[in-house]
């Protein structure tokens, strides 16, 4: 088979499908990724060939300009992140709609895979052309982006003759059952990938003490930034444990001195560091915690805007995680959420049984046969 992976320019859209991209090749199935020309990078490194479908785009300036290049308000509530996530998605599948269609025109694939948020131009595009397409979950708490997206890109829609984006002939849902709502969606496990790299020398030694990592995402208003991660870090310090603090290489210095127990900061695959790790601290990032489950650590969530409240607020529930609301969050307030956090081995052993919970989920390897019987119906139809 050929298969077309579509993927908008953010590497938290693309990484939860590079997993199944590297199943279905390892069966001998081609596949090519879609994407914007600036997101090359991130696919080469994932060892994968792409197709540009337009110039370089950036993600970013996509979500907070409408298409007249006016700045968008940025929603404030949980409630308003739909609707405007939504539009900014319709916006990028304008741009990326003529060559996603050209691209299927020519190159002919036998399914399109496009991810949850960015799918709309691959819908539009495979729909045209007669060729089934799948969408592919990120993670818990995926937004209900849908209707925003199609008033977005209405113009577009009616140019093919369309008044909704066509909907997916299979839908794939890397949330486990347990995070997230039971439907008619096909289970895959969640298999965290992160880009390949040297993997630090402390991650291959021993331990003498519990290691933490603190992540927190980009910056966020609610948390104040990079001076409170700062803070932070040198309350968690305080304890008798080592800290591995994972930001972006150019805001390292803007944290300042550092205590002794901090082993690593600055960029970090989490897949490359999560293995010598006991427990984490982070935003609450789709991603961040499904790799942090898939590895069995405990972890306090400090959930920023458009996080997965219903699935985070269901591992508080069963043990797995501690929540720490951002109204809430305090130095003092986190520390002591990783003290006890690491005090009460209720909480190791309940991410545990998540990460087994996982497990039971069907592989990406076990999936492709559901894609390949999925193409050979449609070829039978046609």
């Amino acid at each position: 088979m050929k298969i077309l992976l579509t993927t908008g320019p953010a590497h938290p859209l693309y990484y939860p499908v590079v997993p199944l991209a590297w199943a279905l090749r390892s069966v001998g199935h081609e596949v090519l990724v879609a994407a914007p020309a600036s997101f090359e990078p991130a696919v080469r490194g994932s060892g994968l060939p792409m197709a540009a479908i337009c110039g370089p785009l950036d993600m970013g300036e996509v979500m907070a300009k409408d298409r007249q290049g006016r700045p968008v308000g940025v929603p404030d509530a949980d409630a308003d992140m739909a609707a405007g996530i939504g539009a900014g998605f319709g916006r990028l599948a304008a741009r990326t709609l003529d060559g996603t269609h050209d691209l299927v025109g020519r190159w002919k694939p036998d399914l399109v895979v496009a991810e949850s948020y960015g799918y709309a131009a691959a819908a539009v595009a495979a729909a045209a052309h007669g060729v089934p397409w799948v969408k592919h979950t990120v993670g818990p708490g995926d937004l209900p982006v849908g209707p925003w997206v199609a008033e977005e890109l209405a113009p577009e829609l009616a140019r093919f003759g369309l008044d909704d984006v066509p909907r997916p002939d299979l839908v794939l849902d890397n949330c486990p059952p347990m995070l997230g709502e039971a439907g008619d969606a096909q289970a895959l496990r969640y298999v965290p990938y992160g880009e390949p790299g040297l993997v630090p020398e402390w991650v291959l030694g021993e331990r003498s003490r519990p290691r933490i990592l603190v992540t927190l995402g980009s910056v966020q208003p609610q948390i104040g930034g990079i001076p409170m991660l700062a803070q932070f870090v040198q309350a968690v310090a305080e304890l008798p444990v080592e800290l591995v603090v994972a930001v972006a290489d150019h805001l390292v210095g803007a944290l300042g001195p550092l205590p002794d127990p901090v082993v690593g900061v600055g960029w970090l695959s989490l897949t490359s560091v999560l293995p010598s790790c006991d427990a984490v601290v982070h935003h609450g990032g789709p991603g961040t915690m499904m790799a942090c489950l898939a590895q069995g650590l405990p972890q306090v969530v400090v959930p920023g805007r458009g996080k997965p409240l219903e699935a985070i607020g269901r591992l508080a529930e069963f043990g797995a995680v501690l929540q720490l609301p951002p109204a809430e969050l305090t130095p003092e307030a986190l520390k002591e959420s990783c003290r006890a956090l690491l005090d009460d081995a209720r909480h190791g052993r309940q991410a545990r049984a998540v990460q087994e919970h996982i497990a039971l989920q069907p592989s990406p390897a076990e999936v492709v046969t559901v894609l390949e019987n999925l193409v050979g119906k449609a070829k039978a139809a046609a």
